[in-house]
């Protein structure tokens, strides 16, 4: 063998070897990257990074769903997995989605901003409890988790689901197994010159306790929500139609825009007399 061939084939050994690096650096990268979750009705966060996609896998193809009017995130959705992309106004505190698949399945989410404990999500895949894993048995079900494969009203994304439906998209028959209340519509329940919000409607059941409220910005400038000021004894979730408000209206068309309001919505654990 002559000196050419002999650098030619250790060269090609060489990159033979390089090529087989990367290619085992890329399957551990996305091992490292890749999250299988179980889904039992609870809302699921995923972690996200401006300007990087996170593609959401479920068990069936997407038919539609829910998210805020004014969102940070743009959705492309193929089959059955959804591709999120997040603008860099994600708020801390994320944004929900509420998700639903062909086959009457419902799924809420919990958009947030990856950080140095929770590092971004690039692929996650949602094996749903609820569904029947295949296996004979008495023919028994759980009750927990009903045919129609929506969170349940008695459970926190199913009472925040029902709360989005019927105040923003007109559902008129209230919600299974709570009393719509309007005695305190009308009540500040904050006031400090910045903001104020007030209580549109309450809906009470045996166990949860569901809060409409209605937040207007007083200020010349714009201004973001703080969760923190709208959490009750026993909050459990706290959702908001937009978290950033417009500045205070000086035009006709910015008051009918309404973006310096938002409606919010908390759940809380029901008032034990």
């Amino acid at each position: 063998m002559n000196t050419n061939l002999k650098e030619i084939v250790m060269r090609s050994n060489v990159l033979f070897k390089i090529v087989g690096l990367a290619v085992v650096s890329l399957v551990c990268i996305g091992d490292v990257f890749a999250r299988d979750v179980n889904y039992s009705g609870n809302e699921l966060s995923v972690y996200v990074t401006p300007g990087e996609p996170t593609q959401v896998t479920f068990p069936s193809k997407i038919s539609g769903g829910f998210k805020r009017k004014h969102t940070s995130l743009a959705l492309e959705r193929q089959g059955n997995f959804l591709v999120i992309f997040a603008q860099p106004e994600i708020p801390y505190e994320g944004e929900a989605l509420l998700v639903h698949l062909d086959d009457k399945r419902s799924y809420a989410l919990r958009i947030l901003p990856a950080d140095d404990e929770n590092t971004r999500d690039e692929f996650v895949g949602i094996k749903d409890l609820r569904e029947n894993d295949g296996e004979e048995g008495s023919g028994d079900t759980d009750n927990r988790f009903p045919n129609i494969g929506y969170a349940p009203p008695n459970v926190v994304p199913g009472l925040m689901r029902e709360l989005v439906l019927v105040t923003e998209f007109g559902k008129k028959k209230g919600i299974q197994g709570y009393r719509r209340s309007n005695t305190y519509t009308g009540e500040t329940v904050l006031n400090d010159g910045t903001v104020q919000a007030k209580i549109r409607e309450m809906f009470l059941g045996s166990n949860l306790w569901g809060y409409v409220i209605e937040v207007e910005n007083l200020l010349d400038t714009t201004y973001k929500i703080n969760p923190a000021a709208f959490r009750l004894d026993g909050t459990r979730a706290i959702m908001a139609e937009r978290w950033e408000l417009a500045a205070k209206p000086l035009t006709a068309e910015q008051e009918l825009a309404g973006s310096h309001k938002s409606k919010l919505y908390v759940v809380t654990k029901a008032y034990k007399r």
